[in-house]
């Protein structure tokens, strides 16, 4: 890991958002235009060429989903069905109600979009978990249908735990289309994939790029990059808690962020040795071993203050703050993706079973997005009904405004009720 030591030198090294990338917007195009032009045809031939055999069929039968859901081991659907129940606990006490003012008559009307496309990546491990992250709140919110991708070459089908997570999530139709391909269909529509109102969830660069560049013609929830997390210890910290969970995340991909903010030498000198013994034994130490050798930052600075004021300006995906007793410094975070208060909540548990989504802003993002949550999936819709005395109340000063900016056909549309509501 590459080591800084002070605050300065740590905000000039790791503050503001990651760069885009420009090859991958070129190649989201091209794919996008081919999807838009040729649909079916499209998603099969891209696939086959990316994959290096055809893609047999676009749809899994529910038959092979529900063969799935059988077949799994008793304790993994066990777990399925724990991280489902308690997303879906979560999201439904952050669920929003229409309200209205009847003093003021006015009020909103909270409304589920109709269709979600839900995209799950396929890659080095089969990430049934985001499929309960992104099908879930989707389900909470009242969404009518609501569709899985996840990618599968050929003949072959989606991972038996993946598919049972479609399942146990609720998800109503499922396809094996992965890549910029799958975002293009979802906002395209082709014979095959119905056209959704809403696209969510992570994937690899060129998945993002597909979705940034269809941002206007479907909802996006958000653009994901490769997953980062910062722990911030102090003296009280236990180096193989910390360690343990830089890992975790650093595991996912090269090109994954692993940071460690310490407020003393010692400290980070213990959480770096227990890195490396962990990573010695590590099934996948060539991927995070890369992550941390490449990506991976170790800052010192003078204290938990100092830690958090270089967390608000990187704003990462995970705030760990693997201390004693974090309380006294939730109140100072202002930008994350999600934040882990003490050393039990550890961000293994929010990736599977805690409540919350996982899926989380990255790159920066957390400066203005927000984790996945059930609210993504609903319009809040203003609703005005002004009575004849409500009209009265306002009306003048409606009128006032709208010649103060030169619009007297905004003015008339107030002072002609005006006049007949008065008799003038």
């Amino acid at each position: 890991m590459k080591r800084v030591e002070g605050l300065r030198a740590a905000l000039e090294l790791l503050g503001g958002p990651q760069p885009d990338d420009a090859e991958a917007d070129e190649v989201a195009a091209r794919i996008l235009d081919d999807v838009r032009r040729d649909g079916d045809r499209a998603v099969k031939r891209i696939s086959g060429e990316l994959d290096g055999e055809a893609l047999a069929f676009l749809e899994v039968p529910k038959s092979e989903i529900d063969a799935a859901l059988g077949a799994i081991p008793g304790e993994t659907r066990e777990a399925l069905e724990t991280a489902a129940e308690r997303v879906g606990a979560f999201q439904s006490a952050a669920l929003p109600e229409s309200w209205h003012d009847n003093e003021r008559h006015f009020g909103e009307l909270i409304t589920p979009v109709k269709r979600v496309g839900a995209y799950v990546p396929g890659g080095t491990a089969p990430l049934a978990s985001t499929v309960i992250m992104t099908v879930v709140p989707a389900r909470v919110a009242g969404v009518d249908e609501i569709y899985l991708t996840t990618p599968a070459p050929g003949d072959s089908l989606p991972h038996p735990a993946v598919l049972a997570a479609a399942a146990i999530a609720g998800a109503h139709r499922v396809f094996k289309i992965g890549g910029a391909q799958a975002i293009g269909a979802f906002a395209f529509g082709t014979e095959t994939v119905p056209a959704v109102d809403l696209i969510v969830g992570p994937g690899n660069i060129w998945v993002t790029a597909a979705k940034r560049q269809l941002f206007g013609r479907v909802g996006i929830d958000g653009l994901y990059g490769p997953t980062e997390t910062l722990v911030v210890a102090d003296e009280s910290s236990d180096p193989e808690f910390c360690a343990s969970d830089l890992l975790a995340q650093a595991e996912h991909d090269t090109r994954a962020r692993p940071i460690l903010v310490s407020t003393a030498i010692k400290v980070a000198d213990e959480i770096e040795a227990a890195l490396e013994r962990q990573l010695a034994v590590l099934p996948r130490k060539a991927i995070a071993g890369e992550a941390i050798e490449s990506n991976g930052v170790s800052v010192i600075v003078a204290s938990v203050e100092e830690a958090i004021e270089v967390a608000n300006a990187v704003a990462p995906e995970h705030l760990c703050l693997a201390i004693a007793d974090p309380a006294p410094y939730i109140p100072l975070v202002r930008n994350a993706g999600g934040l882990f208060a003490g050393e039990y909540s550890a961000e293994v548990m929010g990736d599977y079973v805690a409540g919350p989504s996982h899926v989380m802003p990255t790159g920066g993002t957390a400066r203005f997005a927000s984790a996945l949550n059930v609210r993504h999936f609903l319009r809040f819709m203003p609703v005005v009904d002004l009575d004849r005395e409500g009209f009265l109340a306002i009306a003048r000063q409606a009128a006032e405004l709208a010649r103060t900016e030169q619009l007297q056909g905004h003015a008339n549309a107030a002072e002609i009720r005006l006049k007949r509501l008065l008799g003038e």
